[in-house]
């Protein structure tokens, strides 16, 4: 019986961890974690269990201080952004994603975890040093409407 009852409470904890991580892809606009402002569109996808980030759209402000899609020719220090994969070898942990995220600013790989808010329906992306996520930063993303 507790063997029934164990079996049931890990499909159930795997299928709501599940049910949370199918909500992690689309399209996401990312924003610097110093300067608050929108910095990117990332596209998250899945294949065989792998999960990837794309860059799809950087944005700059127009003269209004509005949000708008930055136009190639891009800037030397955007240069091949559009396009970066963001993510190495995330896989789902629960109800989070965990392996390594690229960042195309420092051209460095962290340990990386992907969180997701249902409450705020955003993303919350730990990139960190050290594999237990303590000497790090952290960023939010807010889904593209």
């Amino acid at each position: 019986m507790k063997k029934l009852l164990f079996l049931c409470l890990f499909v159930a904890t795997t299928m709501i961890g599940q049910a949370q991580v199918s909500k992690m892809l689309g399209q996401w606009n990312t924003f610097d974690d110093k300067t608050g402002e929108m910095r990117s569109c990332v596209n998250i996808t899945e294949k065989d269990g792998t999960y990837y980030c794309e860059v799809i759209q950087l944005y700059e402000k127009d003269a209004n201080g509005k949000y708008k899609v930055m136009q190639p020719p891009y800037a030397k220090e955007y240069e091949g952004v559009v396009g970066t994969q963001l993510f190495k070898e995330m896989k789902v942990d629960g109800d989070q994603l965990k392996g390594h995220v690229y960042d195309p600013e420092s051209q460095k790989t962290y340990h990386g975890k992907v969180t997701y808010k249902a409450k705020t329906d955003e993303l919350v992306l730990r990139g960190s040093l050290d594999k237990a996520g303590l000497l790090g930063r952290s960023q939010t993303w807010k889904r593209k409407k």
